[in-house]
């Protein structure tokens, strides 16, 4: 080699793998728009969590049974469930403006009639407690449908999703002492009223925010009446977790048979607040410390987990311990929701994402109505707590497992491993985000009226 001659170029040494980066919840409230979303999203839930309890107590001051103000909530829960893949597949025609609006208004209407009216007349009440459950606005589903347009990385989208099922446990804690605290002040028809103007105010915040007007649907997909259920990879997750909602739902009865032999009264109304604060963890830890594993090893490890960790309950512990035993179902169910939304990702279909997202709110509400109805009589027979030991944890392992089975032949599961391992890198330019999520123009060209987005702008339009 001469001194002219050049120096041979260095071996380029290959780049190591960016381990998952971590996102709090803090840094996507700070995104634009994203603390409104969220907060209009939860307000507008907020009838979810309190209509059942408003009903009983509007039944109980009006001389009527405890079984007629029980069904009266059941067809309220019963008719939330029928009505968001519904509503979700209007909204993915539609947009969602006008569904989330009019949903929220017809809602109120109805709950309004029975406040006006009361429950003397049981086929009016029940005429209106289905139609305030049927029109209530599918709000989690269009939300979740925005997450992915709002937020420049999959951690954060990851972040995100944790984030609003982690927050949504308030609605089921703040929404029952709300109803019960407006009784005891004002009377239940105030509590009724109450729910209907937070159902439409929530409703409100999220329709006016400029991502949700300028949200546009995609052309759907021709698929029949199946819609959005038609592959079976999102049939048999929603199956799964119908099972997860049963098993939530027996909890609440099985803590009533738990104070009642145990003799601890306090012990009822502390054990579903303990689940939720549990799953709030739960979330909070996901979200903190992303896994390596793929999604469908994600959903068996939780589902394993939630199975196992009623176990100890099943011993009849102490009232303090069990207490404190129920965080451990709770930890693992607070993952749960945001895995399978990550999943329902990987397989929805063009153009039925709201509805996609609507069949999972509302396989939970099937399962919670199937698991009160199952535990009910099991909580009466022998003087061990049978609603601890139903099938219900188990059979979500076993249905996760024929899930994973499912996808690990489908042309998805390269996609569903890369959204569970992020680079640490903005991944928006390498094309993230699902093709159900590539929505038209509309939303970009009102992030480009925004100066202050003009980074984020950017990624997105690459």
């Amino acid at each position: 080699m001469t001194l002219l001659s050049p120096a041979p170029a260095p071996t380029p040494t290959p780049a190591r793998p960016t381990p998952p980066k971590s996102v709090g919840w803090l840094a996507v409230l700070r995104l634009p728009y994203c603390a409104r979303l969220l907060g209009g999203t939860l307000i507008g839930r907020l009838p979810l969590g309190m209509a059942p309890v408003a009903l009983l107590l509007a039944v109980q001051a009006d001389g009527g049974s405890l079984a007629y103000g029980a069904a009266l909530a059941a067809a309220f829960g019963l008719a939330v469930a029928a009505g968001q893949p519904l509503l979700g597949r209007f909204v993915d025609r539609a947009g969602q403006t006008i569904s989330v609006v009019a949903g929220a208004l017809l809602s109120a209407l109805a709950l309004a009639v029975i406040a006006i009216a009361g429950t003397g007349s049981p086929h009016l009440a029940m005429t209106a407690a289905l139609i305030a459950g049927l029109a209530a606005p599918p709000l989690e589903a269009a939300l979740r449908s925005l997450w992915a347009h709002l937020v420049p990385t999959p951690a954060h989208l990851r972040a995100a999703y944790a984030l609003a099922s982690g927050s949504q446990e308030l609605v089921y804690l703040a929404g029952p002492l709300l109803a019960t605290g407006i009784t005891a002040v004002a009377g239940p028809a105030i509590a009724l009223a109450a729910t209907a103007a937070l159902g439409v105010t929530g409703a409100l915040i999220v329709a006016t925010s400029p991502p949700s007007r300028a949200w546009r649907p995609r052309p759907a997909e021709r698929g029949g009446l199946p819609g959005a259920l038609r592959p079976t990879t999102l049939r048999l997750l929603l199956l799964a977790l119908t099972a997860v909602g049963a098993s939530l739902a027996a909890i609440h009865v099985a803590a009533l048979a738990a104070a009642a032999r145990l003799d601890a009264s306090w012990l009822a109304g502390a054990i579903p607040p303990a689940l939720s604060v549990g799953a709030l963890l739960g979330s909070a830890l996901y979200t903190l410390h992303p896994w390596h594993a793929p999604l469908e090893g994600q959903l068996i490890l939780n589902g394993a987990g939630f199975a196992a960790a009623w176990l100890p309950l099943c011993l009849d512990p102490s009232p303090t311990v069990g207490l404190l035993l129920v965080l451990l179902p709770g930890a693992f169910f607070g993952p749960l929701p945001t895995t399978a939304y990550l999943a329902i990702d990987t397989v929805t279909r063009r153009g039925m994402v709201t509805e996609s997202y609507s069949w999972l709110v509302s396989a939970f509400g099937v399962g919670t109505a199937a698991g009160t109805a199952l535990a009910g009589p099991g909580a009466g027979r022998g003087s061990s707590p049978p609603p601890w030991r139903l099938p219900h944890s188990p059979f979500f392992t076993l249905s996760a497992s024929a899930w994973r089975a499912q996808l690990r032949h489908s042309r998805l599961g390269a996609r569903a491993c890369s959204l569970t391992q992020p680079s640490g890198t903005d991944r928006l330019s390498a094309g993230w985000l699902p093709e159900s999520h590539t929505e038209p123009q509309p939303l970009l060209r009102h992030l480009a009226a925004a100066p202050h987005r003009a980074d984020h702008r950017a990624r997105l339009e690459r």
